[in-house]
């Protein structure tokens, strides 16, 4: 007899099998000229943030989450008397979960979202225990964003079915654990553990992650690098708990070959409205972002931007360098080079901890050498266009116009603003001279002391 409860994770045996059911390739986004720039600028956007090519990190981790998945459900119900076993008398088992860590924006939600997509959809459980089959879930998902602790996740978990065991958390956890049981869950994931990590949120946090361990079930929770930060100020116990399994997403490497299917599909994507040489947008796109792809497609928004307040419809590689240094990227911006001061410096200590990776990477980042390389690279360029003579400088920009792939810019140019003039004395006692005889009125009339 066929075992439900192994049988529903069929089809998920290779990453081959995973790409084809993850990957998301929008189609070309179309009418945008017919728009105002900024309602075109937001739906570029968008559909850009749907985009999701899975690199090699997102295919093992959702694999070896899967494969996780599948041992829990095959170990714990592997017959129908385990099953009624597990259902009425629930084993109170800890589970040490996994944090899946990262940059903001580095498509840590994208992989949560892709594992969800693979994860066996609702099946039909045809037991003697019940009158009409049972249908299972194989997982739960959970959001911690405006959670008061860990007890209000458990409610959530049972609906409406909570009323009656609203006493106190035990009461809750045991009623939890028997519903996991009951509906075959083997995964969960809890996500948006971000949003509790200011002021009282280490121990709110700490709090909810040991009240969903003790289900006892494989658990992901998500988590940005201060959220990580705070948690290794807990104590040893709890560290133990709760970091002993860290997965730690970087950003692609520039010469990849994920970063660039990534950005030749945005280029797709984008319905032909990104003109600028794929190769060279490649490179500055990397330089400007650090590989976030969040912060790809904000600069791609704001790039359009640029190229709609020029008359145009087509993105260039100046719209992008300008759109590096406009107001609207002006934050992302911050960020992006202070995680080059950090590759570059290599500290463990100091900077922003949102930036600095809580855990020691086992390999080098191969986004570490980027940095340093593109930096020796500008230096070098910066030397040799230094050393050369006005006609050679005049030959060189003849053969290597400005902004071609061979001729970028080392960073976009700032726009001066205009230099006011010099104030002379004569031209400042004039002002003070009009500020008083404007300042001056008629003398407002008293009215009579009575």
């Amino acid at each position: 007899m066929t075992n439900i409860f192994s049988a529903r994770f069929d089809g998920l045996d290779t990453l081959a099998d995973i790409r084809s059911l993850i990957t998301v390739q929008p189609d070309p986004v179309t009418g945008l000229e017919e728009l105002s720039p900024g309602l075109a600028a937001e739906r570029l956007s968008e559909v850009l943030k749907t985009i999701f090519l899975p690199n090699q990190f997102s295919l093992d981790f959702i694999k070896d989450s899967v494969d996780r998945a599948r041992s829990f459900s095959a170990e714990s119900f592997s017959t129908d008397q385990q099953y009624q076993r597990r259902l009425y008398h629930p084993p109170e088992n800890e589970a040490f979960p996994i944090c899946l860590t990262g940059l903001a924006g580095v498509g840590k939600s994208q992989t949560i979202s892709a594992l969800m997509k693979v994860m066996p959809g609702p099946a039909s459980y045809a037991s003697a225990h019940y009158h009409e089959p049972h249908i299972l879930i194989s997982y739960w998902y959970a959001s911690a964003r405006g959670k008061a602790g860990g007890r209000q996740l458990l409610e959530d978990f049972l609906g409406g079915d909570a009323t009656g065991v609203r006493a106190n958390t035990s009461k809750l956890l045991t009623e939890c654990r028997r519903r996991v049981n009951r509906d075959g869950v083997s995964l969960m994931m809890l996500e948006e553990m971000q949003h509790q990590s200011t002021g009282q949120g280490g121990a709110r946090v700490t709090d909810i992650l040991l009240t969903m361990a003790g289900l006892g079930v494989p658990m992901i929770y998500v988590a940005n690098y201060s959220l990580g930060h705070k948690l290794l100020t807990r104590n040893s116990e709890d560290k133990q708990r709760l970091l002993s399994e860290p997965r730690v997403m970087l950003p692609d490497h520039p010469d990849s070959k994920a970063w660039k299917e990534y950005v030749l599909e945005c280029i797709r994507v984008s319905g032909g409205r990104v003109s600028a040489d794929p190769s060279a947008l490649v490179h500055e796109l990397y330089r400007w972002t650090f590989g976030i792809k969040r912060l790809a497609v904000q600069l791609i928004k704001v790039a359009y931007l640029e190229a709609r307040a020029a008359r145009r419809q087509t993105i260039t590689l100046e719209d992008v360098n300008n759109a590096y240094l406009s107001a609207a990227y002006s934050s992302s911006r911050d960020d992006v080079e202070e995680l080059i001061r950090l590759s570059v410096h290599k500290s463990k200590t100091g900077g922003r901890p949102d930036l600095r990776c809580p855990f020691p990477v086992p390999m080098p980042s191969n986004v570490l050498s980027f940095a340093s390389d593109d930096r020796a690279l500008r230096v070098s360029e910066k030397v040799f266009f230094s050393s050369l003579t006005a006609e050679e400088r005049k030959t060189f920009e003849q053969l290597h116009p400005p902004g071609s792939p061979s001729n970028l810019p080392s960073k976009p140019k700032r726009e001066k603003k205009p230099v006011l003039p010099k104030q002379t004395r004569e031209g400042l006692e004039d002002a003070y001279s009009r500020l008083l005889s404007e300042s001056k009125g008629s003398p407002k009339q008293r009215e009579p002391i009575k």
